[in-house]
């Protein structure tokens, strides 16, 4: 059983960089339990009288869990963060820094977690499964909270792309809340797309990316299980530097990819993404084919521009930690930016 308690679910976040010291930017370290990043965000940015669009992360992380993370704001002093008192966030450290933190910003996430009533024979079949993980890579496809409570975030965004705002406003319309309300009283008085249009950027972009995570993990399905098998045409993704190329001649590439220095990788579409050739290039085309989306379509959705980009089907794991403990069973281990502890725990047959 996982995340009894928010404690089964420990995430630390690798920071990329330490603040310099110096600048107009604040950099601070928080800890927050059974809250997420965005609602953490906005309960700071309320207490200090700011848009949370000011606070800037490098990635979002878990509810149910207790994360530590790097976030940055401008204007506002680290005595001024160091004072916060608020409920289930724990202010760690603040320091000046020149510049914002960017999503992306991060070496990685550590994960410490624990599996409740696991019984002791499957200890083994673990060791085994998280040592052949990390010598193999992990799936790299994105995990169900990035779809987010109620599984239609990208159903959402798959609305928006297909400029079909009435679906998107009634999917969006159906949570209870105050910006919920704002958007229906919207789609009331005017058009289902200028309804659109007042909900907040953010999260669009969210229900947008959340439509090309989707479309990203239909894809990777196709290439299971040997997303370290490269076909001609491929783009692969060096893991040194994240740098894409076109894959030629695959037998003569793939011995770098046998050492884990390169990945086939995915689309996450957009009109400026890199696109594969061959059999690769139809693969994903068909995918948009029957999700009736055309590729110029992520041109620009409901205000926001859409580059793309290529990400790698499979991806590094650190592994630190299989043990038995009281409970049931400890996992410990490091994923790059981007990588899901979930994906980890589905290939385990523990999610």
């Amino acid at each position: 059983m996982l995340k009894t308690e928010p404690e089964d679910f420990i995430v630390e976040e690798l920071p990329l960089y330490e603040p310099s010291g110096v600048g107009i930017h604040t950099f601070f370290a928080i800890r927050k339990r059974d809250l997420s990043t965005l609602e953490a965000i906005n309960r700071i940015a309320r207490d200090l009288r700011i848009n949370p669009r000011n606070i800037g992360y490098a990635g979002l992380k878990d509810k149910r869990a207790v994360t530590t993370q790097v976030l940055s704001v401008e204007g506002i002093t680290p005595e001024q963060i160091l004072a916060l008192a608020l409920p289930v966030i724990e202010i760690l450290w603040a320091k000046p820094h020149p510049h914002k933190l960017r999503v992306g910003h991060l070496r990685g996430n550590r994960f410490e977690i624990t599996a409740r009533d696991i019984a002791p024979a499957v200890l083994q079949a673990a060791q085994s499964a998280m040592a052949c993980l990390a010598k193999e890579g992990v799936p790299n496809r994105f995990g169900p909270q990035r779809f987010g409570h109620h599984n239609d975030s990208h159903l959402i965004g798959k609305a928006l792309v297909q400029g079909a705002w009435e679906t998107a406003v009634r999917y969006f319309i159906t949570v209870e809340n105050d910006v919920a309300r704002r958007v229906q009283r919207e789609m009331e008085r005017s058009t289902a797309e200028k309804a659109v249009a007042s909900i907040p950027h953010r999260l669009r972009k969210l229900f947008l990316s959340a439509y090309q995570a989707y479309l990203f993990n239909l894809v990777l399905a196709q290439r299971l299980p040997r997303l370290g098998h490269l076909i001609d045409g491929d783009v692969a993704i060096k893991h040194s530097n994240g740098a894409p190329f076109l894959i030629e001649n695959a037998e003569v590439e793939q011995p770098r990819a046998d050492a884990f220095e390169i990945s086939p990788s995915g689309p996450i579409f957009g009109h400026k993404m890199r696109r594969p050739a061959g059999v690769v290039q139809a693969l994903e085309a068909a995918v948009l084919s029957t999700e009736g989306v055309a590729p110029e379509a992520f041109r620009k959705v409901a205000g926001i521009r859409l580059p793309g980009t290529r990400r790698p089907l499979r991806m590094r794991m650190e592994l630190h930690q299989v043990a038995a403990v009281d409970v049931g069973l400890r996992l410990g281990f490091t994923l790059p930016p981007g990588g899901y502890a979930t994906v980890v725990l589905e290939e385990l047959k523990l999610a």
